[in-house]
């Protein structure tokens, strides 16, 4: 708004754009449209759930753990055994707070091992699962997972 302020007084010469409503109506919209493009949007974890933004899962209840691009970001898509879903959680976002990330991946960890949760290959390798953790994938998933060395 500072910016807007600044402008609107040199092109008019003065401060006479003050007394025009209109101003004022585009100045408030236009706040209001950049608050609402760069509020921020946070993560909580518990001992046993992460909430990313208004969605929240049981991390040691997990039915599904799949790895997606969305857009440039690396995310998970997340479901746990209630029906909750995280459709995009950002793995840069939460891997910046090493505690939190240390109560997420305990929890993925868990629901692994207990034979529960669908996760693909490439998942388990993005999060460096070791395959001896819960259900052992079959030979053509393990290599579709990993990289080819020429």
């Amino acid at each position: 708004m500072g910016i807007s302020v600044a402008y609107l007084t040199l092109v008019d010469g003065g401060l006479r754009w003050t007394h025009m409503w209109v101003m004022w109506v585009i100045m408030a919209v236009g706040a209001w449209v950049m608050f609402g493009a760069t509020r921020n949007h946070w993560t909580a974890v518990g001992s046993t759930w992460v909430q990313w933004r208004d969605d929240w899962v049981d991390t040691y209840h997990l039915t599904c753990i799949r790895f997606s691009a969305d857009g440039p970001n690396r995310v998970l898509r997340l479901k746990d055994a209630h029906g909750n879903k995280i459709h995009s959680f950002k793995i840069s976002e939460i891997q910046r707070n090493p505690d939190l990330w240390d109560l997420v991946y305990n929890g993925i960890l868990h629901s692994v091992a207990s034979g529960n949760c669908d996760i693909d290959a490439k998942t388990r390798h993005i999060l460096k699962i070791p395959y001896e953790l819960g259900p052992r994938p079959t030979r053509s998933e393990r290599i579709r997972g990993r990289r080819r060395r020429w």
